[in-house]
């Protein structure tokens, strides 16, 4: 592997120590075993894909995977382009070929005459263009997102196909470019960053990273490096100071108190968009990994107070965006316009290249670096087990753009994500597993939660951004982000209590506040704050490493109130439901299934299994087995007397719900406690730690 050209070798420093795993805990009504045996039973339950899992990526495993995409991605190569011939998608592929070049890779990721071909045609061809087009974002000179012709003007267009002109110019020797293909794209990349539609103080809502990439990628191949002090550390001083206060124009500052993040800054802080946005968050946070080059290419650091700020916003965004198993812990303001987009996880994991090669702005970088790793592990085991690239949306989620071109892209954004982790330098950094991880946002009721066992989220406002929510957890997913229980669905297609009267239900804990509210959620117990009101925008965000947490909530509807106290622990969850108001009434607490071949099944005490039947009753129950596609839950009940299995009907946010597992109480407080179980004998080896 040739030497690093200078700026490149990009290495980050090491983390603080990791906080241990939760200590032991039992709970009144339930005689428990320790929470670190159930944690043993759990964590050493798939011994070999755990060791798998655990292993750092070096350069062998990022470009090895790198090969595995490129041998999915050569099918849609015909002689010119890659196809669907988006400008971006060929940019992303570009970006590998010419990364693997510049690394010295000798693998299929590796494609010499391609990248000679793909820089020609974005240089050269109808992408580029030299007049505006009829888009809102229209500018002259940059390129348009169609390779062969058409396609939008668009800030994401522009900075993906710069950025790996870059490399490309980068890796002009490798490749065998001549000088005139060299200077051709230096010049590309500088005219269009000298204009109007990108020179400061230009900035489109507050997303700095496109710009902040643009000026590296020209002052690398040439421009006036003087521009990375004059228009990039700028950019980022002017988005710091709007963190806690509008920038000038805007109405509401960049992040929420809790630092979630304002996608509208020129809008109301009601509009559905302002409530968070995962995917934009981390794109906007990537430009880190342009700050990194421009420091490396001399540009004064950020003065102490705002980097401290940009630290704490970092780790918010580590642990409250991301899961253990390398997927975005995932609600968004704009719903189905996102939500589950892969082309959209490729430009999130900006974030987490950006937290593990900057330690200068970021905390953690071995737990990014071990996160980035998870990701581009589990996009293998999806490209596995569809025996081709994954569905453009997630989940069977309908979000907008699930098309072959939006599929397509995100598989190249990913490669092209592993590439970049190689020339960071990531292949020889720390990795570590982060323990369990929370972020809260108070404003919002927003609590998010991911272990390497579980992840999940509390979403107790939507303003109708999307329709799932409400004081009860809104989705399950195991460790290796399987869904165990759903993605995000409402009663019957959920967690949570519900109240019927005559079989109608008029009362639900998972129902989300439309309009906001101002105390939604009051967290009990929590490293970093507790109460319903804290203070906003803290020194350290409400987020990082837990023990245990304890959280509450309330719904009321119809007279009536279901309060919901949540206790979140390495392995398990332990919720209890008290209904006041419900005289006469029908409480069941629910507990949702995925997928057409869904099950649930009761077990007793001898170990017998059997289905659940209407109306059966708990007597000989000693905890329920809920069994989804690919994996499932243990769920163990205090205070329930029957139970039976409805099938919910498909919801937009539920788009595959199998039964719903339902237990009627027997009284007004009902409580459980649920955990990951993927077969039939881990089940069994949960079930005896959580029963006692």
């Amino acid at each position: 592997m040739p030497a690093a050209p200078a700026g490149r070798a990009l290495l980050p420093a090491r983390s603080r120590a990791d906080l241990p795993y939760p200590h032991n805990a039992t709970r009144r009504g339930f005689m428990l075993g320790s929470s670190a045996l159930l944690a043993s039973v759990l964590l050493h339950r798939s011994a070999p894909m755990a060791a798998a899992q655990s292993k750092p990526w070096d350069d062998v495993a990022y470009w090895a995977f790198a090969d595995r995409m490129q041998d999915q991605l050569d099918r849609h190569w015909d002689g010119r382009y890659y196809t669907p011939t988006k400008a971006t998608v060929n940019s992303n592929l570009l970006l590998t070929h010419a990364a693997a070049a510049l690394a010295g890779h000798d693998g299929p990721a590796r494609r010499d005459d391609r990248a000679k071909t793909l820089i020609k045609a974005l240089c050269e061809g109808p992408a580029w263009v030299t007049k505006p087009t009829d888009s809102s974002q229209g500018h002259k000179p940059g390129w348009r997102d169609g390779i062969a012709g058409g396609g939008i003007q668009h800030l994401v267009v522009d900075t993906e196909i710069a950025w790996p002109l870059m490399i490309a110019w980068q890796a002009r020797d490798a490749l065998g470019l001549d000088q005139a293909t060299a200077d051709l794209i230096a010049d590309r990349i500088i005219s269009t960053t000298k204009g109007s539609f990108w020179k400061w103080p230009t900035l489109r809502l507050n997303q700095i990273n496109w710009y902040t990439r643009m000026y590296v990628a020209a002052a690398t191949v040439g421009g006036d490096r003087k521009d990375l002090q004059n228009q990039l550390l700028e950019q980022v001083r002017r988005f710091v100071d709007g963190v806690r206060k509008p920038m000038a124009g805007a109405t509401v500052s960049n992040l929420g108190g809790g630092y979630r993040f304002h996608y509208l800054p020129g809008a109301v802080e009601r509009h559905k968009y302002n409530l968070d946005s995962a995917e934009y968050a981390n794109i906007v946070l990537g430009f880190l990994v342009a700050y990194k080059q421009a420091r490396d290419a001399g540009m004064p650091p950020l003065d102490s107070a705002r980097a401290e700020v940009v630290r704490a916003w970092s780790e918010r965004v580590l642990s409250g965006y991301w899961t253990h198993a390398g997927y975005l812990n995932w609600d968004t303001g704009l719903g189905f316009k996102r939500w589950h987009q892969g082309k959209k996880l490729g430009l999130s994991q900006a974030a987490l290249l950006g937290i593990a090669v900057c330690p200068e702005l970021a905390p953690n970088q071995s737990w990014a670096k071990h996160l980035l790793d998870r990701g581009f592990e589990l996009f293998d085991r999806w490209t596995q087990r569809d025996r081709g690239l994954p569905p453009a949306n997630a989940f069977s989620v309908p979000s907008i753009d699930d098309d072959e071109a939006s599929q397509v892209l995100a598989a190249a954004r990913v490669q092209a994500n592993a590439a970049q982790a190689v020339l960071y330098g990531l292949g020889k950094a720390r990795s570590e597993e982060p323990p369990p991880l929370y972020a809260y946002d108070p404003d919002v009721g927003r609590l998010a939660i991911t272990t390497p066992t579980y992840n999940t989220a509390i979403v107790a406002v939507s303003r109708d951004a999307f329709p799932y929510g409400g004081v009860d957890i809104a989705r399950l997913f195991d460790g290796q982000q399987d869904v165990a229980g759903g993605v995000g669905g409402r009663p019957p297609a959920s967690f949570g209590v519900v109240v019927r009267s005559g079989g109608k239900m008029i009362a639900a804990s998972q129902h989300a506040v439309a309009g906001g509210s101002t105390d939604p959620l009051e967290l009990l117990e929590a490293p970093r704050g507790i109460g319903n009101n804290p203070q906003p925008f803290p020194h350290r965000p409400y987020a990082g490493a837990f023990k245990m947490l304890r959280v509450r909530g309330t719904a009321r509807a119809n007279g009536i109130a279901i309060q919901t106290t949540h206790r979140f622990e390495a392995t398990f969850i332990e919720t209890e439901w008290r209904v006041t108001g419900a005289g006469g009434k029908v409480i069941e607490a629910i507990f949702p299934s995925w997928g057409s071949r869904a099950k649930v099944t009761a077990v007793n005490r001898r170990g017998e299994r059997r289905a659940v039947t209407d109306g059966m009753s708990l007597r000989d129950v000693d905890w329920f087995h809920v069994e989804s596609e690919q994996t499932g839950y243990v769920v163990v009940v205090e205070g329930g007397k029957s139970a039976t299995k409805p099938r919910p009907s498909k919801q937009s946010s539920a788009p595959k719900p199998g039964p719903t597992l339902t237990i009627r109480a027997s009284g007004t407080t009902i409580k459980a406690r649920i955990a990951p179980a993927k077969t039939v004998d881990e089940a069994r080896a949960i079930a005896v730690q959580l029963v006692g």
